[in-house]
């Protein structure tokens, strides 16, 4: 996959972390763990790696300092090499051309699922081999602010269940009580709607996998 690109924004790298990516057993064998020695292996790390810290698809001298702690042009031939022959033709990377001279690589997903192509007198059909097998969430495209949202909202919940703690024990009177409390939950509800806004499928994917 080659396109000529305008940068990518956050809507583009979060719809990249959401779906589910189904692959052939040929192809999901770079994501298992028998494989992380080999080369195909460090790259799709190595791209979500510098996704995540640069908030953008990445160049091959990137990768390659990331794999091999240099800036070596024959290790960048045989990076571009490896992920042409087996990672573009599984999908697992997208190449984008931003310019002539510009190409970077990126991630086509986070999720995958293992899956083997069947042939029968009833048609193709797909057989499911495996759970979803998914990026550390630590490489994934998520923005700061949703982590800072998150821990705001941590925040202002633990105050309102120590507020309603004290009034149990008769620390507050009531009149004070309903003030802080409504002044805390409108602030929880104006949180919750900015996550809801931006952030509403990836909030309820890092709840599942929490």
């Amino acid at each position: 996959m080659e396109n000529v690109v305008n940068l990518l924004n956050e809507k583009d790298l979060l719809d990249r972390v959401i779906p589910i990516k189904q692959l052939n057993e040929n192809c999901f064998k770079y994501l298992e763990q028998t494989s992380k020695d080999l080369l195909t292996h460090k790259i799709i790390f190595a791209i979500a790696k510098i996704t995540r810290e640069k908030f953008g698809p990445v160049k091959l001298s990137e990768i390659d300092k990331e794999i091999f702690a240099n800036n070596d042009k024959s290790k960048q031939d045989l990076i571009r090499l490896t992920i042409e022959k087996s990672l573009l033709k599984c999908s697992i990377v997208e190449k984008l051309r931003y310019s002539v001279k510009d190409v970077r690589y990126i991630l086509t997903g986070y999720r995958f699922q293992k899956i083997r192509s069947l042939d029968s007198f009833r048609g193709d059909r797909k057989e499911t081999l495996s759970d979803v097998f998914e990026i550390p969430k630590s490489f994934w495209p998520i923005p700061d602010d949703y982590f800072i949202l998150k821990a705001k909202r941590f925040g202002l919940d633990e105050t309102r269940k120590k507020i309603n703690f004290d009034y149990d024990k008769n620390f507050i009177p009531r009149g004070k009580y309903e003030n802080l409390i409504k002044f805390y939950e409108d602030k929880i509800n104006d949180i919750q709607k900015k996550i809801e806004t931006r952030f509403k499928e990836i909030d309820i994917i890092i709840g599942e996998v929490a």
